[in-house]
């Protein structure tokens, strides 16, 4: 049983290790985007934007709630005692955002798909078409 203990440690340490490492991850990748992309061409790009930006700060929230406001062995149904008066409304707030992005990239999608027409944005309507491999130029080396 000792051995699980420690384990449950290290693998707590390295959990918070890897939060930070991709919380670092995502801010340097959302201003990759916003620097490479304009997030405002598409609502595509703007609702990737706006759902990578949620991510941000759903990972500061959990970093809040890890490093600068921890609270444990509390159920999920109850306030936790001692929490800071602002934690509740910012959870609500991060949480809804989520949930917001996420629904409008879903919604977009279903538009995109089966309803194109009802879409207002020209760039939105113009759907990306596959190629076909008979399309393609095949060059044969004729050295072999």
């Amino acid at each position: 049983m000792d051995i699980l203990n420690v384990l449950n440690q290290i693998l707590w340490v390295l959990g918070n290790v890897l939060l930070m490492y991709s919380s670092i991850a995502l801010l340097v990748f959302l201003t990759a985007y916003l620097i490479i992309f304009d997030p405002r061409a598409t609502t595509g790009g703007k609702l990737i934007f706006q759902f990578m930006l949620s991510l941000i700060a759903v990972m500061a929230t959990v970093v809040i709630g890890i490093y600068i406001d921890p609270t444990a062995n509390h159920s999920w149904l109850v306030l936790p005692d001692g929490v800071a008066v602002w934690r509740p409304a910012l959870r609500f707030l991060v949480y809804g955002f989520v949930a917001y992005s996420i629904t409008s990239l879903a919604i977009l999608l279903v538009m995109r798909r089966w309803f194109p027409q009802r879409l207002k944005k020209a760039s939105d309507m113009s759907l990306a078409q596959p190629r076909h491999t008979s399309a393609i130029d095949i060059i044969v080396d004729s050295e072999k």
